[in-house]
């Protein structure tokens, strides 16, 4: 049984502490088995250095395989977000800021990326970058910090018995790693009550510490009454259970008054009797991660409001387009087959005459009210699948509108894809048919269905007079595409200029098909 923290005494140092001085080696183990993804590149030519685990795991690549990488390879280098941050980089030595980075496989993920520059012992120029995916980051965090706590304590015990060799890492590029990290590395050595933290202390607790080492109550007393009194709790119970393992939450009050929130991970070292003479770990912050998944929520309901907007609008327009239908052409057609019938009535010699052009109105509202009503039903879709409903549509395009359409069908998908799935794609293609009818003034429309890679897609290429993508539009026909293709986690992409036509590129993970 050990006594409160506070009754310890001072004692000569122990063999043990010159095994585990080396600063270097902390530093390394915060870089492989930081909860941030970090890459090391070269300057010069953009070349993969070094990598951690955590990268590993949000891109999907191995170690290996990342290492004969460049980072065009996984950066979309033409964006204009990368640029500026290259920019700030360049001029400042240190830059932070949202970008897309490329992940096995080709899918985008929106991350959060710091960035600085810092110079090997041969003087070479190397970057290290931190990345934080702003999607995925925080469901996965708590298996995460279960897997790093596993990794650290490994590391750190092997880490003990090879002291001897550690401390040539400790150079400018191991420092740098601070710079870009949310994680605070700290070193207790109980006997003598000295604490030292890494230099990531201020950016998580808002307070400078000196250099040297403090002692433990110093740091205590950093702390407001019952957050002090909360962690004295927490440590003096570890060291009455006699395990080698501590992990903690526990709360504290910035300078400015806010209230952050940090977990700690330790090793607990023992000497032949049991009691603790040293802890090691690392302090994470997981206010920026409590910060980051509020965000994240707000995006999802701002998402979730703006396809129900759209589903709304939608719904509008194709009620109104209906009507228009209706009154423009079904009930002009219907007039005039009233008008020979009563013309019928009183001109008996060439009744038969008026007759036969009645009939001939009556036929072309039915037809009419038949095209209409193909569009609304879903019946084409249960009758004929996926790949004869985009053909009759492509028919129908072809008798009433002066365009030639070409089609590519992969007729193979139709028995992996759900109903409801095959209904969404046809939707798709119908809305972005009649944006071609209505502003392209095209001639030639080619389409394709085709699956690759895990990957279902349907490309609709017209030789119309395009426009700009990157000008927002008024319409609610690209927005409903947009959404529709969010339904099923799809990506619809617009590739035109003005004068060059227009391709409609929408991409779905075959799982969501299904």
């Amino acid at each position: 049984m050990h006594a409160p923290i506070t009754s310890y005494k001072r004692k000569a140092k122990d063999p043990i502490k010159e095994g585990l001085a080396a600063s270097g080696n902390l530093y390394q183990m915060a870089f492989c088995n930081s909860l941030q993804a970090n890459i090391i590149f070269a300057v010069a030519d953009g070349r993969i250095i070094s990598v951690n685990k955590s990268v590993c795991r949000l891109l999907g690549y191995s170690k290996k395989e990342l290492l004969t990488k460049n980072r065009m390879d996984i950066f979309c280098i033409s964006d204009d977000s990368y640029k500026e941050m290259l920019r700030q980089r360049r001029e400042q030595g240190h830059t932070k800021g949202d970008v897309s980075i490329i992940a096995k496989g080709g899918r985008l993920l929106p991350c959060q990326i710091s960035s600085v520059i810092f110079q090997n012992e041969c003087g070479i120029d190397y970057s290290i970058m931190s990345i934080v995916d702003l999607r995925e980051r925080m469901s996965k965090q708590k298996h995460i910090d279960v897997e790093y706590q596993k990794i650290v304590d490994g590391n750190i015990v092997i880490a003990q018995s090879k002291s001897d060799c550690l401390q040539a890492d400790n150079n400018n590029w191991i420092r740098s790693i601070a710079n870009v990290s949310y994680d605070v590395i700290w070193d207790w050595d109980i006997a003598t009550h000295l604490i030292s933290f890494g230099s990531n202390y201020e950016k998580v607790f808002g307070i400078k510490l000196p250099e040297n080492p403090i002692t433990f109550k110093e740091w205590l007393n950093l702390f407001k009454p019952e957050e002090r009194q909360q962690l004295e709790g927490k440590i003096n119970t570890i060291f009455e259970s006699g395990k080698r393992n501590w992990e903690a939450t526990y709360p504290f009050t910035c300078p400015d008054g806010t209230i952050g929130q940090v977990i700690s991970h330790a090793n607990v070292i023992r000497n032949d009797d049991g009691k603790a003479i040293r802890m090691i770990g690392v302090i994470h912050d997981m206010s920026k991660m409590y910060k980051l998944e509020g965000i994240l929520g707000q995006e999802i309901m701002i998402r979730k409001r703006q396809i129900i907007d759209a589903i709304t609008e939608a719904k509008e327009m194709e009620r109104s387009d209906i009507g228009k239908e209706l009154h423009d052409n079904i009930n002009q057609l219907l007039a005039a087959s009233m008008l020979y019938l009563d013309m019928a009535r009183k001109d008996l010699k060439n009744g038969e005459i008026y007759l036969i052009h009645s009939s001939e109105y009556t036929l072309s509202a039915i037809e009419a009210i038949r095209k209409l009503t193909k569009g609304l039903t879903t019946g084409a879709i249960a009758d004929f699948g996926l790949c004869g409903a985009i053909e009759e549509i492509c028919h129908d395009t072809m008798e009433t509108y002066p365009v030639k359409i070409t089609y590519k069908l992969d007729h193979s998908l139709e028995e992996s894809l759900s109903e409801k799935f095959k209904l969404n794609v046809f939707r798709i293609l119908q809305e972005q048919m009649n944006n071609i009818r209505k502003h392209a003034k095209a001639s030639l429309i080619h389409i394709v269905l085709s699956s690759i890679r895990g990957v279902v897609a349907i490309s609709i290429a017209d030789n119309g007079v395009g426009f700009n993508p990157s000008k927002k539009s008024e319409g609610i026909g690209i927005k409903n595409i947009i959404s529709r293709a969010g339904l099923y986690k799809g990506v619809a992409h617009f590739i035109s200029e003005p004068g060059k036509g227009c391709t409609l590129m929408v991409s779905f993970p075959v799982l969501s098909a299904g």
